[in-house]
């Protein structure tokens, strides 16, 4: 956010103080954007933070409760085999032409899709064991 702040900033005391915008005023922001936003969602899979309803899953059962989480795990996982099989295309493509201003490849606008579903799919691992090791927790207290 730090970095997005800044180059936003600079770009307009560039245009409205020296009447000199620079050409990338555009293009960098939106792909600090999309990175940030990205390694955001990864950073939130890590710690758990997603959105969830337990209203359902509190009321069930040790088991029943593993099987719920199990489900939604592999449902989280085949979305994002979904997203990178269907991303990796959009890369290739990306890589053929550049950005006018930067001449970064388009592309860099499109992997942080990728490294965020990977990333997200390593904690998503982390989190599969978590639930795992509760269910064997309440299974030895006998609930």
């Amino acid at each position: 956010m730090l970095a997005l702040t800044a180059v936003i900033l600079y770009a307009v005391v560039a245009r409205y103080f020296f009447n000199a915008a620079p050409a990338w005023s555009d293009e960098v922001p939106r792909v600090i954007f999309l990175w940030g936003t990205y390694i955001g969602i990864a950073l939130a899979a890590r710690r758990g933070q997603s959105l969830r309803v337990t209203f359902l899953r509190d009321r069930l059962p040790p088991l029943g409760r593993l099987w719920l989480e199990m489900f939604m795990h592999v449902s989280i996982f085949v979305m994002l085999a979904f997203l990178l099989w269907f991303n990796v295309p959009v890369i290739e493509l990306g890589r053929q032409t550049k950005m006018l201003a930067t001449q970064w490849s388009d592309a860099v606008r499109f992997w942080p899709l990728s490294v965020g579903c990977v990333l997200i799919g390593l904690y998503q691992v982390r989190l599969v064991l978590v639930s795992l090791r509760e269910y064997r927790g309440s299974e030895y207290r006998g609930r």
